[in-house]
């Protein structure tokens, strides 16, 4: 007679679920405690939402695009395709970091950090 039952295993694919679960947990901590000790100042890009002060305001329609996301970015007045490389922030908004496609011959002009920076009310998702 057998008292003990052999241990149930847990499949593969619900357990790499489960790593990837907690590793993004711990991620946002970590970024949580790095708030409070250093704010990301403001139009400074960052990968991940989490990285941002709590409470920022999406002005655009639908849901925050993420990473590597195609958008259509207005800007004079012309509408411009662009993939979404980071985030950023400011004055209470939240913003995208995006990179134009194809990349855009300007003026050879010193760029600004703030250049590829847009905001919700500039972006519309791409269909």
């Amino acid at each position: 007679m057998q008292t003990l039952r052999p241990a149930r295993r847990i499949p593969a694919a619900r357990l790499a679920r489960l790593r990837v679960a907690a590793a993004a947990k711990a991620e946002a901590r970590q970024d949580a405690e790095l708030q409070l000790l250093a704010p990301t100042p403001e139009f400074a890009a960052v990968p991940r939402l989490t990285a941002l002060p709590g409470g920022l305001h999406w002005s655009g329609p639908g849901q925050v695009p993420a990473v590597s996301a195609t958008v259509r970015v207005n800007r004079h007045g012309q509408p411009e395709p662009a993939t979404v490389v980071a985030y950023c922030h400011a004055a209470g908004f939240l913003g995208l970091v995006v990179e134009p496609q194809p990349p855009v011959k300007r003026r050879s002009q010193p760029r600004s950090p703030r250049a590829n920076c847009v905001f919700g009310s500039q972006v519309a998702l791409a269909a």
